[in-house]
């Protein structure tokens, strides 16, 4: 194996799923149909455009798509509330999380994984010679996640489910790539993550779960738009929330397709790319107050563990104008 490899693939997972605060845009033309203009779509590389690309869903788009690419959800998620995208995918927490610290935004797209539970690509890291066996040898322990993530999320869930409170572990507020490096050199004891970098954690790197999402119940997936999108290019989002509902449906019997895609796009191993799509494979679900209940829950564990002061009022947080995406 040449040694650049190695950091090849770190490089991949940084562009992945990475902390940064930078963007950057690529523009997709399309005839012109009934539907006209151009929706600027928040996306993290190796995300959804990819995904779309590979299921033939972006072909004749009859208006232009316009992608702003970014490294994680909290760039994008700035992005989206200062309106320099139209709409964004983001998962649950993040969303919350963004939400609580007064975003300007409005979910008006969900998906939810066609199994019901979470899946084995979001786990609690640990090195394969930890000492650590339980969820609750966490007791005291340094714990590294990105706050108010996907995996500070299941975290603080596994760490309730196990009767431990958040104030039990000493957080390490890291981005994925800082908190790989910490676990490698042993300056925290695990490490809470998802995707890409769960399944370079165990298939490259040898290390193992402690725990992982499948013993909990499936979160919901966003997509989260302006106000003045959602009024100046309401048709626009209909159309394009139908063209991903249809594609992660399709993931669904085309896996090892879309994974060689994913690795393509990303430079990840094709093996780690299959692994990370696990949660991805979901299909459109209301908005609706099962919605509300779970992101209501998602701000009470926040609130509990001491990283939002108040849980928001929600009336304002889903836009219910936009119908279930069908086949």
């Amino acid at each position: 194996m040449s040694r650049k490899q190695p950091v090849l693939w770190l490089l991949a997972l940084v562009l992945l799923v990475g902390g940064g605060v930078w963007y950057s845009r690529r523009k997709a033309s399309a005839p012109q149909g009934e539907l006209s203009g151009t929706l600027i779509v928040g996306d993290q590389r190796g995300g959804v455009q990819a995904l779309l690309k590979a299921s033939g869903e972006l072909d004749r788009v009859p208006y232009r798509i316009e992608w702003a690419l970014f490294p994680a959800a909290a760039p994008l998620l700035e992005a989206l509330n200062s309106g320099a995208v139209d709409l964004g995918g983001i998962g649950g927490q993040p969303f919350a999380f963004a939400y609580a610290s007064g975003a300007k935004i409005k979910v008006v797209y969900a998906g939810r994984s066609v199994t019901g539970h979470g899946s084995h690509a979001s786990a609690i890291i640990v090195p394969a010679n930890s000492a650590l066996q339980r969820v609750e040898d966490l007791k005291g322990r340094r714990l590294a996640t990105i706050r108010g993530s996907a995996g500070h999320d299941l975290a603080l869930q596994l760490l309730e489910s196990h009767g431990l409170r958040a104030q039990d572990v000493q957080w390490v507020y890291l981005n994925n790539a800082e908190a790989k490096a910490a676990l490698a050199h042993g300056s925290v004891d695990a490490w809470s993550t998802w995707g890409a970098y769960t399944g370079y954690a165990l298939l490259k790197d040898h290390q193992r779960a402690l725990a992982d999402g499948e013993q909990l119940s499936a979160g919901a997936g966003f997509f989260a738009a302006t106000d003045k999108a959602i009024a100046d290019k309401h048709a626009l989002i209909v159309d394009f929330t139908r063209r991903l509902a249809r594609a992660r449906l399709w993931l669904g019997g085309h896996q090892d397709e879309y994974a060689a895609v994913l690795a393509k796009e990303t430079g990840l191993p094709v093996d780690v790319a299959k692994f990370s799509i696990a949660d991805l494979i979901t299909a459109p679900v209301p908005v609706d107050d099962r919605l509300k209940a779970d992101e209501l829950a998602i701000l009470q564990r926040y609130k509990r563990a001491g990283i939002i002061k108040q849980v928001p009022d929600l009336s304002g947080a889903f836009d219910t104008s936009f119908p279930l995406p069908t086949r």
